[in-house]
Protein backbone atom coordinates (compact mmCIF):
# COMPACT_ATOMS: atom_id res chain seq x y z
CA UNK A 1 0.00 0.00 0.00
CA UNK A 2 1.33 3.57 -0.81
CA UNK A 3 0.43 5.40 2.14
CA UNK A 4 1.00 4.36 5.17
CA UNK A 5 -2.45 5.23 6.78
CA UNK A 6 -5.58 5.18 4.77
CA UNK A 7 -8.62 7.51 5.26
CA UNK A 8 -10.51 6.93 2.17
CA UNK A 9 -14.23 7.51 1.59
CA UNK A 10 -17.29 6.71 3.66
CA UNK A 11 -17.90 3.69 4.95
CA UNK A 12 -19.62 1.41 8.06
CA UNK A 13 -18.75 0.33 11.35
CA UNK A 14 -18.04 -3.01 13.02
CA UNK A 15 -20.43 -4.35 15.02
CA UNK A 16 -19.84 -5.33 18.82
CA UNK A 17 -21.47 -4.92 22.11
CA UNK A 18 -21.55 -1.57 24.31
CA UNK A 19 -18.78 0.63 24.60
CA UNK A 20 -17.18 0.57 27.68
CA UNK A 21 -16.14 4.23 27.40
CA UNK A 22 -17.22 7.30 26.49
CA UNK A 23 -17.73 9.06 23.11
CA UNK A 24 -16.02 12.16 21.80
CA UNK A 25 -18.36 15.22 21.11
CA UNK A 26 -18.46 15.07 17.95
CA UNK A 27 -18.17 19.00 17.34
CA UNK A 28 -15.49 19.70 19.26
CA UNK A 29 -13.35 17.21 17.16
CA UNK A 30 -14.87 18.08 14.18
CA UNK A 31 -14.08 21.91 15.07
CA UNK A 32 -10.27 20.14 15.92
CA UNK A 33 -9.70 18.78 12.77
CA UNK A 34 -10.89 21.60 10.53
CA UNK A 35 -8.25 23.55 12.03
CA UNK A 36 -5.62 20.77 10.88
CA UNK A 37 -3.59 22.03 7.91
CA UNK A 38 -4.56 20.31 3.95
CA UNK A 39 -1.94 18.32 2.57
CA UNK A 40 0.36 20.21 0.48
CA UNK A 41 2.82 22.72 1.93
CA UNK A 42 0.56 24.34 4.77
CA UNK A 43 0.60 20.53 5.94
CA UNK A 44 4.56 19.99 6.13
CA UNK A 45 4.98 23.20 7.80
CA UNK A 46 2.54 21.92 10.58
CA UNK A 47 4.46 18.86 11.17
CA UNK A 48 7.70 20.36 11.27
CA UNK A 49 6.54 21.87 14.88
CA UNK A 50 5.80 18.53 15.97
CA UNK A 51 8.95 16.98 14.56
CA UNK A 52 12.29 16.43 17.21
CA UNK A 53 14.25 16.14 13.71
CA UNK A 54 13.97 17.15 9.83
CA UNK A 55 15.32 15.17 7.42
CA UNK A 56 16.14 17.61 4.63
CA UNK A 57 15.34 15.98 1.39
CA UNK A 58 16.40 19.66 -1.03
CA UNK A 59 19.68 17.87 -2.14
CA UNK A 60 17.40 15.25 -4.20
CA UNK A 61 17.02 15.48 -7.72
CA UNK A 62 12.88 15.88 -9.16
CA UNK A 63 11.96 12.49 -8.06
CA UNK A 64 8.31 12.26 -9.80
CA UNK A 65 8.74 10.22 -12.17
CA UNK A 66 9.74 7.59 -9.84
CA UNK A 67 6.52 7.86 -7.52
CA UNK A 68 3.72 5.36 -9.58
CA UNK A 69 6.40 2.79 -9.66
CA UNK A 70 7.26 3.14 -6.43
CA UNK A 71 3.65 2.87 -5.78
CA UNK A 72 3.62 0.15 -7.45
CA UNK A 73 6.22 -1.55 -6.02
CA UNK A 74 4.97 -1.44 -2.57
CA UNK A 75 1.59 -2.45 -3.73
CA UNK A 76 2.90 -5.81 -3.95
CA UNK A 77 4.51 -6.07 -0.65
CA UNK A 78 2.47 -7.42 1.54
CA UNK A 79 2.40 -5.35 5.05
CA UNK A 80 0.39 -6.18 8.53
CA UNK A 81 -2.09 -4.29 9.82
CA UNK A 82 -2.62 -2.26 12.95
CA UNK A 83 -4.72 0.41 14.53
CA UNK A 84 -2.95 3.11 16.27
CA UNK A 85 -5.21 4.90 19.19
CA UNK A 86 -4.81 7.92 21.28
CA UNK A 87 -6.39 10.32 23.84
CA UNK A 88 -7.17 13.99 21.59
CA UNK A 89 -8.22 17.25 23.52
CA UNK A 90 -11.73 15.79 22.71
CA UNK A 91 -11.89 12.47 22.83
CA UNK A 92 -10.08 8.94 21.19
CA UNK A 93 -8.80 8.89 18.00
CA UNK A 94 -7.33 6.54 15.72
CA UNK A 95 -6.65 5.30 12.22
CA UNK A 96 -5.54 2.17 10.36
CA UNK A 97 -2.02 1.53 9.59
CA UNK A 98 0.44 -0.66 7.34
CA UNK A 99 3.73 0.82 8.13
CA UNK A 100 4.17 -0.17 11.34
CA UNK A 101 7.66 -2.68 12.02
CA UNK A 102 9.52 -4.02 14.70
CA UNK A 103 12.70 -1.77 15.32
CA UNK A 104 14.49 -3.70 18.10
CA UNK A 105 13.47 -5.85 20.82
CA UNK A 106 16.39 -4.98 23.76
CA UNK A 107 15.04 -2.54 24.32
CA UNK A 108 11.87 -3.03 22.83
CA UNK A 109 11.38 -0.08 20.00
CA UNK A 110 8.74 -0.10 17.09
CA UNK A 111 8.46 2.44 13.70
CA UNK A 112 5.44 3.60 11.64
CA UNK A 113 4.85 6.84 10.06
CA UNK A 114 2.03 8.92 9.78
CA UNK A 115 1.37 11.11 6.31
CA UNK A 116 1.63 15.18 7.03
CA UNK A 117 -1.30 15.77 9.45
CA UNK A 118 -4.56 15.83 8.27
CA UNK A 119 -7.24 14.20 10.21
CA UNK A 120 -6.68 11.65 12.92
CA UNK A 121 -3.06 11.67 12.03
CA UNK A 122 -2.76 15.42 13.32
CA UNK A 123 -3.86 14.43 16.70
CA UNK A 124 -1.94 11.44 17.08
CA UNK A 125 1.14 12.99 15.87
CA UNK A 126 0.96 15.32 19.28
CA UNK A 127 0.09 12.50 21.92
CA UNK A 128 2.30 11.74 24.87
CA UNK A 129 1.11 8.04 24.68
CA UNK A 130 -0.43 5.41 22.70
CA UNK A 131 -1.95 2.02 21.59
CA UNK A 132 -0.76 0.16 18.34
CA UNK A 133 -3.23 -2.98 17.69
CA UNK A 134 -2.01 -5.66 15.68
CA UNK A 135 -4.98 -6.88 13.82
CA UNK A 136 -5.91 -10.65 12.92
CA UNK A 137 -8.15 -11.16 10.14
CA UNK A 138 -11.31 -11.64 12.16
CA UNK A 139 -10.92 -7.90 13.08
CA UNK A 140 -11.37 -6.63 9.27
CA UNK A 141 -14.14 -4.74 10.48
CA UNK A 142 -11.80 -2.22 12.48
CA UNK A 143 -9.71 -2.17 9.86
CA UNK A 144 -11.82 -0.95 7.67
CA UNK A 145 -13.62 1.81 10.37
CA UNK A 146 -10.05 3.42 10.66
CA UNK A 147 -9.54 3.35 7.42
CA UNK A 148 -12.40 5.03 5.99
CA UNK A 149 -12.54 8.92 6.59
CA UNK A 150 -15.84 9.86 8.36
CA UNK A 151 -16.71 6.12 9.40
CA UNK A 152 -18.25 5.74 13.05
CA UNK A 153 -15.43 4.90 15.41
CA UNK A 154 -15.55 4.26 19.60
CA UNK A 155 -19.46 4.46 18.43
CA UNK A 156 -22.01 2.29 20.78
CA UNK A 157 -21.32 -0.62 18.14
CA UNK A 158 -17.66 -0.51 18.67
CA UNK A 159 -16.70 -2.21 22.13
CA UNK A 160 -13.70 -0.26 23.56
CA UNK A 161 -12.27 1.52 27.49
CA UNK A 162 -9.99 3.86 28.59
CA UNK A 163 -7.43 2.37 30.12
CA UNK A 164 -6.08 3.98 33.49
CA UNK A 165 -3.00 5.77 31.61
CA UNK A 166 -5.65 7.34 29.32
CA UNK A 167 -5.33 5.49 26.25
CA UNK A 168 -8.39 4.21 24.76
CA UNK A 169 -8.13 0.73 23.85
CA UNK A 170 -10.24 -1.42 21.59
CA UNK A 171 -11.67 -4.38 22.51
CA UNK A 172 -11.14 -7.80 21.01
CA UNK A 173 -8.41 -7.12 19.82
CA UNK A 174 -5.68 -9.69 20.79
CA UNK A 175 -2.05 -8.12 20.41
CA UNK A 176 -2.25 -4.72 21.59
CA UNK A 177 1.49 -2.80 22.51
CA UNK A 178 1.31 0.89 24.92
CA UNK A 179 3.94 2.73 23.10
CA UNK A 180 5.53 6.56 23.99
CA UNK A 181 7.27 8.41 21.63
CA UNK A 182 10.67 8.76 21.33
CA UNK A 183 11.52 10.87 17.81
CA UNK A 184 9.47 12.14 15.59
CA UNK A 185 11.08 12.40 12.36
CA UNK A 186 10.15 14.95 9.24
CA UNK A 187 10.84 13.47 5.93
CA UNK A 188 9.18 15.32 3.43
CA UNK A 189 5.14 15.12 3.94
CA UNK A 190 5.42 12.18 6.52
CA UNK A 191 6.45 11.81 10.10
CA UNK A 192 8.78 9.05 10.91
CA UNK A 193 7.59 7.59 14.92
CA UNK A 194 10.05 5.39 16.80
CA UNK A 195 8.47 5.11 20.17
CA UNK A 196 9.49 2.53 23.37
CA UNK A 197 7.22 -0.30 24.04
CA UNK A 198 6.39 0.43 27.41
CA UNK A 199 3.78 -2.42 28.13
CA UNK A 200 2.31 -5.19 26.21
CA UNK A 201 -1.24 -5.50 26.90
CA UNK A 202 -2.33 -8.63 24.94
CA UNK A 203 0.13 -11.47 22.98
CA UNK A 204 -2.72 -13.67 22.49
CA UNK A 205 -3.55 -13.64 18.97
CA UNK A 206 -5.84 -15.73 16.69
CA UNK A 207 -2.64 -17.20 14.20
CA UNK A 208 -4.89 -15.65 10.93
CA UNK A 209 -2.92 -11.96 10.54
CA UNK A 210 -4.85 -9.42 8.97
CA UNK A 211 -2.26 -8.62 5.82
CA UNK A 212 -2.86 -5.49 3.38
CA UNK A 213 -1.84 -6.35 -0.33
CA UNK A 214 -2.24 -4.74 -3.42
CA UNK A 215 -5.38 -2.28 -2.09
CA UNK A 216 -7.08 -5.30 -0.38
CA UNK A 217 -6.82 -6.96 2.67
CA UNK A 218 -6.05 -10.91 3.28
CA UNK A 219 -6.23 -13.39 5.93
CA UNK A 220 -3.28 -15.46 7.03
CA UNK A 221 -3.44 -19.16 7.72
CA UNK A 222 -1.90 -22.20 8.41
CA UNK A 223 -2.48 -23.04 4.62
CA UNK A 224 -0.77 -19.54 3.40
CA UNK A 225 2.45 -21.19 4.69
CA UNK A 226 5.10 -22.52 1.99
CA UNK A 227 7.65 -24.48 4.36
CA UNK A 228 4.80 -25.60 6.91
CA UNK A 229 6.48 -27.94 9.80
CA UNK A 230 6.54 -31.86 9.13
Amino acid sequence: MAAQHHERGPGGASGGSAPTGTSPGSSAEESRLSAVPPSGAAAEHAAAVVADLEVPADHLPDLDHVGDAFKAVFADHPAGVAIITARGPDGPVGLTASSVSSVSAVPPILGFSLQARQGSAALLAEADSFLVHLLDAENLGLARSFAVSGAPRFGPDMPWEYLATGEPRLLGVGRVLRAVPLARIKAGPALVFNAAVVDVLGDEGTGAPLVYHRRRFHGLSDRSALDPDD
